[in-house]
């Protein structure tokens, strides 16, 4: 006689943040530069690479950055990162200010233009004393390796050449294996001679200057990336041609353009920083094609950056990409159900659109329904669906969103939950909560006549609310709740996840906020009764089986909930730099797990944003 045995559940679960480093970040659409440190000096930069399917990074190392200012004040080294005060202006270009014994001021900014692949760093040096002043004001790198980067960094076996190229006066960074992959080009404003090691794979330019009393002196570095050394080079040029004044007063006016007040201070900073975070690292222009493609985030501090989660993409940072620019959302879409549509529901893809982690996720099916049921909302632009990827895209979702049915429950089973991991039972109702809202929005489309299905999916609707209000309530200590997860046949589990949480419900449509089963089931998630909620902590929040400490994603979902305690928590929580993490530290509400999660970054701007139009975060 043999016994069935269950699989073993394994969970992948994140490491705690290595370093408590603050970084500041700056990028576009077609680069980024997530390692920017407290001393101003840019450790490493990458672009996204679709052929290759990851991120393609030009690195120094933290002893030798690839690039940074130098300054020398009467032959003696200031200590930049001792002294540097650091701002966002419009709450995401980086720009610091330092002074030194009454008698000199340093400024510096770094401005990655919208549009163009490359950005400039320009520094200023001011004598603010009475007599002469001799200093040395320049940059010095290190190129230590050219790596491609898919969740982990891998150095790549290739030729890395430095050289300077006098037709477009600029230092050309070209990294190769046979035919070239990327390359890095450098430049002044003149034909400034820079100082090149090969051996060292280092290179510096410096300029000796006797600045006179209230006297100052300003350096501009132009960099540009491209897929060979001539393009690099040229792109150069053109960013030159513009000039820094002009670059600075386009990007200052699409930054403006896009900016989002309050009313409070505060939750301005923290909606705009992660607005644009997401907006230049969830989303990317590739290199080699220039196509938009759709990661989980473009930092290497992120444990799964340069991948794709439909959930992610569509549910997070879809509706931030919407704030920002319908058109480039618009594009979004098209792209993502181009790319992803036939492995739709998987884990993780790559790039490219393959698999990368199997594993079927119900809530990530519904998340294509769900940002183009968003997305029309808020355009009304019905011709979208005519488009043949779009259209036929639902009948792709529909097969299989229908293959996961159970006719003796009349629920639809998933195998991993929202944090990706291995269910209990394999019916959640947050999952199929989701899957009600999207029959929904199907049947709307049936009823206005812009999409047809054998299938009447307002009956399936009511047939699916039916199902979760017969198998998925349970009396709980504060009275009817939704329960996490059931088999179907009476077993259930009371859970919450913040990456998908029931406190979700009444956001999405499936119930309303004053409901009274939604109500009791919010309460149990911030109560004792929940063994993940860290009550009484100095950031109150909920965590989880996948990551323990306090999510800000659970404080989003709590503001979507109407409980107001959240808004504190988003104010008070450091996070990553300001930046949005997976998880903080219950006392010191700094980042302990997934730094620079650009996507979730995308719903915590959304949610602010929604917070402000009802108003609810005055007095905070």
């Amino acid at each position: 006689m043999t016994t069935e045995s269950k699989p073993e559940i394994i969970l992948t679960v994140p490491e705690p943040t290595a370093t408590a480093d603050n970084f500041y970040l700056a990028g576009n659409e077609y680069l980024s530069l997530p390692f920017i440190n407290q001393s101003g000096a840019i450790e490493s930069l990458n672009i996204l690479h679709l052929a290759h399917r990851g991120l393609l990074e030009f690195s120094g190392n933290s002893d030798r950055p690839l690039l940074y200012p130098t300054v020398k004040i009467n032959s003696e080294k200031a200590a930049l990162h001792k002294i540097l005060t650091w701002r966002h202006h419009l709450d995401w270009l980086p720009s610091f200010s330092c002074s030194g014994a009454g008698s000199w001021a340093l400024e510096g900014e770094i401005v990655a233009p919208p549009g163009h692949k490359g950005f400039y760093y320009r520094l200023t040096l001011q004598n603010t004393g009475v007599s002469t002043l001799s200093a040395c004001l320049g940059w010095q790198g290190y190129w230590d390796s050219f790596n491609y980067i898919l969740f982990s960094r891998r150095a790549l076996d290739t030729r890395k050449s430095i050289a300077y190229n006098k037709w477009t006066k600029s230092l050309v960074l070209e990294a190769s294996a046979g035919l070239p992959l990327a390359a890095l080009a450098l430049a002044t404003d003149g034909d400034s001679e820079w100082q090149i090691d090969e051996y060292e794979q280092s290179y510096s330019l410096n300029h000796e200057l006797t600045l006179a009393a209230g006297e100052s002196y300003s350096t501009l570095l132009y960099a540009a990336v491209n897929l060979e050394g001539d393009g690099a080079g040229t792109t150069v040029v053109d960013l030159r041609r513009h000039g820094y004044q002009a670059l600075k007063e386009k990007t200052c006016e699409w930054f403006e353009n896009r900016h989002i007040e309050t009313g409070n201070p505060h939750l301005t900073t923290l909606l705009n920083k992660n607005l644009f975070f997401c907006y230049f690292y969830a989303l990317a222009r590739s290199l080699d094609s220039e196509d938009l493609v759709t990661v989980t985030s473009r930092s290497p501090r992120y444990y799964v950056s340069a991948a794709f989660w439909s959930r992610d993409a569509l549910l997070w940072s879809f509706p931030a990409i919407m704030l920002i620019d319908h058109n480039t959302a618009r594009e979004m879409l098209l792209a993502v159900f181009s790319r992803h549509i036939s492995n739709a529901g998987d884990h993780a893809h790559y790039i490219s659109g393959s698999v990368l982690y199997p594993g079927f996720e119900l809530d990530q099916l519904a998340a294509y329904y769900l940002a183009l049921k968003h997305y029309l909302d808020y355009s009304s632009d019905y011709p979208l669906i005519e488009e043949s990827i779009i259209f036929n895209g639902l009948y792709t979702l529909t097969e299989k969103a229908f293959a996961r049915f159970d006719p003796e429950s009349g629920l639809y089973s998933t195998f991993l939950d929202p944090s990706d991991d291995p269910v209990s039972y394999p019916f959640l109702t947050y999952c199929n909560a989701l899957l009600h809202c999207a029959f929904s929005f199907l049947a709307r489309l049936q009823a206005e006549e812009r999409w047809q299905h054998k299938a009447d999916f307002a009956v399936l609707a009511l047939e699916l609310q039916r199902a979760i209000y017969e198998h998925c309530t349970v009396k709980g200590p504060f009275g009817p709740m939704y329960t996490w997860a059931v088999d179907g046949k009476g077993r259930f589990s009371l859970y919450d996840n913040p990456p998908g949480s029931l406190q979700l419900l009444a956001h999405y449509g499936f119930c309303s906020i004053e409901d009274a089963i939604f109500k009791n089931t919010v309460r149990w998630i911030r109560s004792s009764n929940n063994k993940y909620f860290h009550q009484d902590r100095p950031f109150e929040e909920a965590g989880s089986l996948h990551a323990g400490n306090p999510w800000p994603l659970g404080a989003c979902n709590d503001l979507l909930a109407c409980n107001a305690g959240a808004a504190d928590f988003l104010y008070r929580a450091e996070m990553d730099n300001g930046f949005f993490c997976e998880t903080v530290d219950p006392v010191t509400g700094r980042v302990s797990t997934g730094a620079a999660f650009a996507s979730g970054a995308g719903f915590l701007a959304y949610t602010l944003y929604l917070k402000k139009l009802n108003n609810s975060t005055k007095g905070v």
